[in-house]
């Protein structure tokens, strides 16, 4: 190693520590400051405000401050001998001379007389004892700066090794994958995909030898999901899932592992950074959660929160790899994660002044070096500042792209639209896209406020100006679910039609919903297709036209579990589960009537849960023991489901507060996992209060 080299090293090396002990000095803070607020911070902010530790280890410099937090703590006080080691001059330049007489066991110049020592070479007589010491005489003359300092290049070395190692082995599992192009799936993808916002060319994959459900990849991303996930889960559960792993897309999450990785590469001696990666990567998860739920209906959570439950027992244990983002969480980040969806709520994800605030104090104490004497104090970094500013829901919109907007909605509707004078930002962590509605709420665009594409155009379509090819292709649909009803529709229908910008024309991609008094059916035309596919459909079902044999088998079931008479009010038939093996969407009925639920499979008839709305369920374990519940739901799991429970372990789910008969399997890794195969819950008197099957038993409690 030249000496240029070797004293530019011991320079990073003597910045990184000092970084080091500093951020360490911050996570401490961190930690404490969260314990005191505890859920009194919200989700996103949970997260961002771990953005000052990575600012400060990677700050090349900052100014100093007499407000500085390190005036108190400093790493002159706390350790003074490595504080003179990796800030003195001098010392660093004894060291190089040290690392330049061991390198080449030569000579060097004393910079203080000029005058030169000779290293005396070794005799024939003591090369034998001179040999066996060699490595230890070695590492006495490196001198102790020399010598941490090797240790942590090699440390780093090793981790970045193994880092190329795994993204190898990664790369080769996803180009093993196979991308899903069967129509359903493909289907779900892109429109929740139109959903988000994501303008990117996203792949979908499914494969058993990457941990995911997981976004992989930064600039081409996949979102890969194991194939034995896949079986197991209904539309609904599907779009969650998608949602997520597009927002990591869309707040480049893979981008955020990949820096905290390179920060744990430099600083993997110190393990409070790794702690506060952790701590980081379990903040990841949870902003993501709140960035899905703030773009979904709050009656949506339940759902989201029981299909989070529901991907976790089949996936074990957390996958953090830097080119990963994906849907992890050990059982205890699990319990947080389901907390914040119960409590989440959509104004706590864009603003808090206490969030912001405390960025900002911490900031302007951390991220500023303590004042050397006769030092002027300098204000915080710029990028700092830029970081803490307020997202700001509204976007003006200046001449020329009102005219752009303008005549693209014309193109949609065939005649001027007056649009809003100011656009509503939907994609609030990166500030890409926004939505223009038009005066009458009839109509939204939306583009890019960075590029200013046009991405999309909604609105209310005149019945008569979809073709009739169009329309009969959705009442098929329909008929093809229940034939028995007269399907008539609305006079209008809402339509998506995808933009193709540098093209100004719109690209043949069109998502179409037609309504009618008592249905709905969605649509989608893909780019350069003639034909529409079905998307989903909603039917119901006056009273009068179900079948008395539906009804029965209704009837019985609500008997069964519930002992008490069923008076059914109204059905609706909607997707049910998806069938991997024959490639189809099944269909369920829902039957309900005086707070009571009844869900069958349409195709075979069999009942899936039995659900009463209304009753309380007893909240622990120690009103009704789990061997005293297992007597009672046993007889009913086998006469409704025809599932034998008797031989199933059995736990009470605090959570939910019901009761999992599960048996043990193993996940897409071999390792031992449980399966859940029925949930019940009973109230106080050991009368059920729901009994469920299939999906609905996996994910969680109604």
């Amino acid at each position: 190693m030249g000496p240029t080299l070797h004293a530019s090293l011991l320079s990073f090396f003597g910045w990184l520590i000092r970084g080091s002990f500093m951020a360490g000095i911050l996570v401490l803070l961190i930690l404490t400051l969260q314990f005191l607020l505890k859920n009194k911070l919200e989700a996103r902010w949970k997260y961002l405000i771990w953005l000052p530790v990575a600012i400060r280890l990677l700050l090349p410099w900052a100014p100093e401050s007499s407000l500085s937090l390190y005036n108190v703590f400093s790493l002159k006080d706390v350790a003074p001998g490595i504080h003179q080691m990796t800030h003195d001059p001098q010392v660093l330049r004894d060291a190089g001379r040290a690392g330049k007489v061991a390198v080449h066991g030569e000579r060097y110049v004393q910079p203080e007389t000029g005058g030169t020592s000779e290293m005396p070479a070794l005799s024939h007589e003591s090369e034998t004892v001179q040999g066996r010491g060699f490595w230890w005489n070695r590492i006495k003359q490196l001198g102790f700066i020399n010598g941490l300092m090797l240790v942590w290049l090699a440390g780093g070395l090793f981790l970045a090794a193994k880092t190329v190692y795994d993204q190898l082995r990664l790369k080769r599992a996803l180009r093993a994958g196979r991308v899903i192009d069967t129509p359903f799936l493909s289907g779900v993808f892109q429109e929740t995909k139109q959903r988000l916002g994501i303008n990117r060319n996203v792949r979908f994959v499914a494969s058993e030898r990457i941990p995911g459900p997981a976004v992989v990849g930064f600039h081409k991303p996949a979102i890969v999901i194991a194939p034995s996930l896949l079986v197991t889960l209904q539309k609904e559960q599907l779009q969650y899932i998608l949602a997520h792993e597009f927002a990591h897309i869309q707040r480049r999450d893979v981008i955020v592992n990949w820096v905290i990785h390179v920060i744990l590469i430099l600083h993997w001696f110190n393990p409070l950074i790794w702690l506060a990666a952790h701590k980081a990567r379990q903040a990841q998860e949870m902003a993501c959660d709140a960035c899905v739920l703030d773009r979904m209906d709050p009656q949506q959570n339940r759902a989201y929160g029981q299909t989070i439950i529901h991907v976790l027992e089949h996936v074990s244990g957390s996958h953090h790899q830097p080119g990963l983002a994906g849907l992890s969480s050990t059982h205890k980040e699990m319990k947080r994660r389901l907390m914040m969806i119960k409590q989440f709520n959509k104004k706590s994800y864009r603003l808090s002044i206490l969030g912001i605030g405390m960025i900002l104090a911490l900031g302007s104490v951390t991220l500023v070096n303590a004042k050397e004497s006769n030092a002027a104090s300098a204000p915080v970094a710029a990028v700092v500042q830029e970081q803490q500013k307020s997202d700001k829901k509204e976007v003006q919109i200046d001449k020329t792209m009102k005219e752009k907007l303008n005549k693209v909605v014309k193109q949609f509707a065939g005649k001027d639209i007056k649009l809003q004078d100011v656009g509503e930002m939907i994609i609030d962590s990166n500030k890409v896209n926004a939505e223009v509605k038009s005066v009458d709420g009839k109509y939204k665009i939306q583009y890019s406020t960075k590029t200013g594409e046009v991405w999309s155009v909604s609105g209310l379509v005149p019945i008569n100006k979809i073709s009739k090819k169009d329309q009969e292709k959705a009442i098929q649909e329909l008929k093809k679910r229940y034939p028995k009803k007269t399907y008539a529709f609305g006079n209008e229908v809402k339509a998506i039609r995808v933009y193709d910008d540098k093209k100004a024309d719109f690209n043949g991609e069109v998502w179409y919903t037609f309504k009618g008094k008592d249905f709905e059916v969605l649509l989608v035309k893909s780019k350069g297709s003639s034909e529409l596919e079905s998307m989903g459909y909603m039917i119901k079902v006056e009273a009068q036209e179900i079948e008395g044999k539906l009804l029965k088998t209704a009837a019985d079931a609500v008997k069964t579990a519930l002992d008490q008479e069923f008076n059914f009010t109204e059905a609706k038939l909607i997707p049910g589960e998806f069938d991997f093996k024959n490639n189809i969407n099944l269909s369920k009925w829902e039957l309900e009537g005086n707070g009571v639920l009844v869900e069958i499979e349409a195709e075979s008839g069999k009942v899936l849960n039995v659900i009463h709305k209304t009753t309380e369920k007893v909240k622990t374990d120690k009103e009704i023991p789990v061997k005293e519940a297992k007597e009672v739901i046993a007889p009913m799991a086998k006469k409704l489901f025809n599932i034998d429970i008797t031989g199933y372990e059995v736990k009470r789910d605090n959570l939910f507060g019901d009761y999992c008969f599960f048996k043990y399997d193993k996940d897409d890794k071999g390792a031992k996992a449980e399966a859940t195969i029925v949930r019940a819950a009973l109230d106080a008197d050991k009368n059920v209060v729901y009994l469920m099957s299939g999906s609905r038993a996996a994910s969680g409690g109604y």
